[in-house]
């Protein structure tokens, strides 16, 4: 069991640095039923992550997708030329931040997140962590690699993974329950650094899982 946990820890740290849905939920804890909201917010970020993980294991175990160490010379392939992508993307990212001069505005759709309703909330945070293609994607790989764990390790070594990847979510949440108006000024710095180095983190993130991806390809072409 010990293995199949430390096998998605780092998957789920991936998960975890996203800085987007960080900043997403401390908004919703500046709206008027943050109190409602921001757990709402939280309880998304988890369905998400969970229904995504034990969907592709459930397929795994059914062999409707192939498990981590399963697939030939193609799926390695493959799999270099996405952590390429990513590395391409990277430098998009380092690019767009220079030209905004840190100065880079959220997306629109996030920027409204103080006045989101709570099912609003919990809808969006579900989609952050289970179609947002980097954390879907992680997702993916963390549950693949449970394929050969029995369903009792995949069943904790997934609620691992889930905990971790939504931790940075939890905190924020937890902090204003605990704290009220004394956690605010907090979080505002917070999300005051976060809106300006937001591009450089995820530049960061897809360097070190594009490399991981690349690393990973040319062991399985070298081991087949």
């Amino acid at each position: 069991m010990g293995g199949a946990v430390a096998g998605v820890v780092p998957y789920a740290l991936g998960v975890a640095a996203s800085p987007l849905p960080i900043i997403a939920v401390i908004l919703v804890l500046f709206s008027d039923r943050a109190r409602i909201a921001g757990p709402a917010f939280l309880a998304g970020a988890l369905a998400g992550v969970i229904a995504v993980g034990a969907a592709v294991y459930i397929l795994t175990g059914y062999g409707y997708l192939e498990g981590e160490h399963q697939g030939g010379t193609v799926s390695q392939v493959v799999r270099i030329g996405l952590g390429l992508v990513l590395l391409f993307a990277a430098y998009l990212h380092v690019v767009r931040h220079r030209r905004a001069n840190g100065t880079h505005a959220m997306p629109k759709w996030m920027a409204s997140a103080d006045r989101w309703s709570p099912v609003k909330a919990a809808i969006l945070a579900l989609l952050m962590y289970g179609v947002d293609p980097k954390n879907f994607a992680l997702c993916v790989a963390a549950a693949k690699s449970l394929a050969a764990s029995s369903t009792v390790v995949a069943m904790v070594a997934l609620s691992v993974f889930a905990l971790i990847a939504c931790l940075p979510v939890a905190v924020p949440v937890i902090l204003y329950l605990a704290g009220g108006d004394r956690a605010a000024r907090q979080l505002e710095r917070l999300k005051t650094w976060l809106s300006k180095h937001h591009l450089l983190v995820m530049a960061g993130l897809l360097v070190v899982f594009g490399v991981l991806l690349i690393s990973h390809g040319v062991r399985g072409i070298l081991g087949h």
